[in-house]
Formats: structure tokens, sequence, C-alpha cells
């Protein structure tokens, strides 16, 4: 780059012009002028505008390509697609890739093993890539991340992947690992994956990783699985899947002392760690939130006296007052009473019991602050409503609560100049199944409306908006809840399977011993007489 001295807050001309740069392209052919000069890079490769074909590729794009990796076992050939995040983008790029593979999976090496010309396709044999594949073989592309670009592979591939990860997972570098799944995440949420199995497949070997970055990535995929399959007959063979894949990590992290000077992604790490935890009711997580959370309502615990609690005291709340007893949510509710209303101790109590489970106490909850007999002490009108909306959305377990509490309150609540907005709002995350009780709703709504001139704010009957936002959602339980049914069914029998084989194992040698300690005692007892 240009020398430059700054004195008096000026800057002073550059000491030769050799070092000026009046654009980018000056830059890039300075860049290319370098590379030239240089005996390592094939004059034949790197034309005389390479670099400016290579960089402007890049430095005017406003998205990142997304690489997809298909594999001919047959002929052992490898066609690479490239294409914008931004679908309807028809830009391409010079792609910088470079190859492991199980036969030569080195991973340290990041050189760049073949420039991907901006062209939509191209099909190369293994060997003029100069990769060592083997059929049985899996491959893996952009090692270490060290490209800007997404990786999705074909399936075969990802189960040749998935198949070295419970084998032995160390052998993939734990940054791949984790691209693995932060690649997949957006294609699983948005339905366009073929098949779950080899998903899950993936997913299973996480029981192993001790590593935090996968279990970073791989966060958001498991919550929305979970989200998408709630209230299925899926979602309990789930949640027990869930937490026999996170409970070595949650108990390597949180039953011991804690490290000091954690890095961010250290600390974001734990939290996601801890909220899938706690959300498939790993019974570890539950206990260690909920003893924290106990501490700070009733105990006057202070979080910030630990940063690395205090980054995340949030969700310790939320997490640990899913399961109260009657007392303590009694308790709490009583406090609302005794505590002055401006603070942040009180804001944190109204916010975290938006997260409890139990049907009992939503209904009280939702009684306390917006029913016929409730005071604007615990919240204003603005404030109540926003809540509404909000409690409906976070809380899967809080919307058949909701609904018949709406059935029971809309007189009271269409008061509120602000409730039709939030009702609007609600119903775009309208299941299909709940669509006539929803019907009914609306028109009790309309009609309470109706007396006060204000019908026509309401969310039309027809409406396009109304499930709009579950929509994608009920697309993946049409196309994959069979499969996923079926995939963890099938897992929970091979795990109880084995269960029961180490367990017949057990009683058999015990069974050997006792014999062989009955036989003993005959032994002696004869030598004895």
């Amino acid at each position: 780059m240009a020398s430059v001295s700054i004195c008096a807050n000026k800057i002073s001309p550059p000491l030769s012009s050799q070092y000026t740069f009046a654009n980018e392209l000056n830059l890039f052919d300075e860049i290319q002028t370098a590379v030239a000069a240089d005996p390592t890079f094939s004059q034949q490769t790197w034309s005389q505008d390479a670099v400016r074909d290579i960089m402007l590729s890049w430095t005017h794009s406003e998205w990142i390509p997304i690489v997809s990796i298909a594999r001919d076992y047959v002929s052992n050939t490898i066609t690479i697609k490239q294409r914008s995040k931004d679908q309807h983008s028809r830009e391409h790029w010079w792609i910088p890739l470079n190859f492991a593979s199980a036969s030569a999976a080195d991973f340290e090496n990041t050189r760049v093993d073949y420039f991907m010309p901006p062209l939509e396709e191209v099909t190369l044999n293994a060997s003029q890539l100069g990769i060592e594949l083997g059929i049985h073989d899996w491959l893996i592309v952009n090692k270490q991340q060290t490209g800007f670009y997404h990786v999705l592979y074909n399936d075969a591939n990802l189960w040749l992947i998935a198949k070295q990860l419970h084998d032995n997972y160390t052998v993939i570098h734990p940054l791949n690992r984790a691209a693995i799944f932060q690649d997949l995440g957006p294609l699983i949420e948005n339905n366009e994956i073929q098949s779950v199995d080899v998903i899950f497949e993936l997913l299973n070997y996480l029981q192993y990783e001790d590593n935090l970055m996968p279990w970073n990535q791989v966060a958001d995929t498991i919550t929305s699985l979970g989200k998408n399959l709630f209230g299925t007959p899926a979602y309990k063979l789930y949640t027990h899947f869930v937490r026999q894949l996170i409970r070595p990590m949650f108990r390597r992290l949180y039953e011991m002392p804690l490290a000091e000077n954690l890095t961010n992604t250290e600390t974001l790490a734990r939290q996601k760690i801890m909220e899938m935890a706690c959300f498939v009711d790993l019974q570890e997580c539950l206990d260690y939130t909920h003893n924290l959370a106990h501490e700070y309502i009733f105990g006057n615990a202070k979080f910030d006296n630990d940063m690395s609690y205090y980054a995340m005291y949030e969700t310790i709340l939320c997490l640990g007052v899913r399961y109260l007893s009657d007392e303590e949510f009694n308790a709490i509710l009583k406090l609302f009473g005794e505590t002055q209303r401006d603070t942040l101790w009180y804001d944190d109590l109204i916010y975290s019991l938006r997260c409890t489970q139990s049907n009992s106490h939503l209904q009280q909850y939702l009684n306390f602050l917006l029913g016929e007999n409730s005071t604007k002490s615990i919240m204003n009108d603005n404030e109540s409503m926003m809540y509404l909306f909000y409690l409906f959305k976070s809380n899967h377990v809080a919307r058949p609560v909701m609904w018949t509490f709406f059935e029971s309150n809309y007189r009271v609540l269409c008061r509120s100049q602000l409730f039709v907005d939030n009702f609007n709002r609600i119903a775009e995350y309208l299941k299909r199944s709940n669509y006539e009780q929803f019907l009914n709703l609306r028109n009790m709504i309309a009609a309470e409306l109706a007396k006060e001139g204000r019908e026509k704010t309401l969310i039309a009957a027809n409406s396009p908006r109304i499930g709009r936002k579950v929509k994608i959602s009920e697309t993946f339980l049409d196309k994959f809840n069979n499969q996923i049914y079926e995939w963890l069914r099938r897992h929970q029998q091979a795990t109880h399977a084995a269960s029961l084989g180490a367990r017949s194992s057990a009683t058999q040698i015990g069974h050997l011993f006792r014999v062989a300690g009955k036989f003993l005692r005959k032994v002696l007892i004869k030598k004895g007489r």
C-alpha cells in the first residue's frame, strides 16, 4: 500500500509514485506484476488480466456464492456448480477451491487447488484436480473455511462424511465440522433437502463432539427442528434423541469449575448449549438453571458479579422458570405487589415468566396481567399488548392456552386500541388445524368491534397473511414428518437393543462368576473335609 506519514493532521504525499494507486484497478495490476515475477506461479495459468478478473468478481458483489459438489462414483468425476445466495442474482465468481478426502485428509495445507472460473457449472476428473479420491472416500471442500463461500454436498458424500464423523470425527478439522452444519442449516429450515436420514446421521455423531465450534453452528438447526416437530408424535422421540447428544457436552461445561476469560465465541456456545439442553428438558440443565434463577429471584443474587453469567442472565432466568412449583410461581406473583415497578429486576420477572411450560401457570399469569380483574400497575396497555404477541410467538406451549384466554376475555381485550393489531399479527402464526377455532373467535371479535365502529381494522377471514409465518414449518412436516419419526423410532430401538445387549452380557458375566464361585466353594469345602 502507499507509504504515507502523518504530521499535524495532514497526510504527506507518498515517497514514490510507484506506490500510488489511483483506483482498485491499479492495485490489482500491481498484484498482477508481483504474481508474474513470482516463479511459483504458472504464467500459462495466470494470464495478463487474471488478478483483475478474479478480484473484480468479488469486490463488486453484495452476496456470497454457494458451491454445490456432486460426484459421479463410477467415472470418479466431480461436478462443481456455483450460484449466488440471492436466488434472483445471476452473477458468478472466480472461486478458490481446495480439497480434502479420506485418502488425503490434510486440512493444514490450505493453498488453492483449483480456481473455478465464473461459470455456472464445470465437471472435472479427480485426477485433473490433483485429488486422491477413492470410490468410498468422502470429499470436503474449502479446508478450514479459508474461502468466503458456502458448500453443499450430494447425499452420498454426506453419508460418507457422517460415517467418518462416527468412526473418528477428529480426522475432519473442527472448522469444517462446523461448516457442514452452518451450510446445511438454511437448507433444512427452508425445506430444500431431499432426505432427512443423512441429516440425522450427521447430528448423531454430536454425542462425541467436544469442540464448541460445531455446537455453535448446529444450535439453530436443532432448535428449528424441535419447533417444527412440536406437537407431533415425533417430538417426544426427538427430545430424547437430543438429550442423548447434548448431555456429555453440557456436563463438561457446567459440572466443572467455570474457566476464566472466556472468549465471545465460547460464551455464545455455552449459552446455545444451555438453551438446547433445557428446551429438550435435560434434567441436569433444568436443575442448574432453576437453582440460579431461584437465587436471583428469592436470594438477591447478582449475575453481574460474574460476567460469563451476566452476558446470558436473561436466558438463565427464562430456562430457570420453565417448571416452577405452584408455591414458587405464586410467590413470584406476590412479589409484583411488593416490588418497585421501575426496576430492571421487576422487568426481568415479567419477561422471564413467559417461558413457563405449565398450562395452569400460563392461564393464571394471563389473568393476572390482562384479565378482567387485572390492573395497570403491572404493565401499561402498550406493554401488555406487545407482550401478548411476543408470548404467543416465543412459547409454543402457550398458544392453545392463549386461544382459550382470548375466547374468555375478548371483550376486555377489545377495549385496548392495540389489541386488534397484535391479534392480526398473531393470526400469521395460525396452524391449519386451528383455523375453525380462529374463525369463530375472529367473528366474535368482529361483532364486538362493530359496536365501536372499528371492525375494518380486523384481519379478513380469507387474508393471505393468516398462517403465513408457519407455512414453511407445515410444509416441512408434510414432507419430512414420517421420515423423521421412522428414523427416530429405529434409532431408539437400536439404542435400546444395544443397551439390552450390554445388560445381557453383564448378566451372563455375573452368572459366570456366580457359578465359578459356587464351584470354588465346593472345592474348598471338600478340601476342608
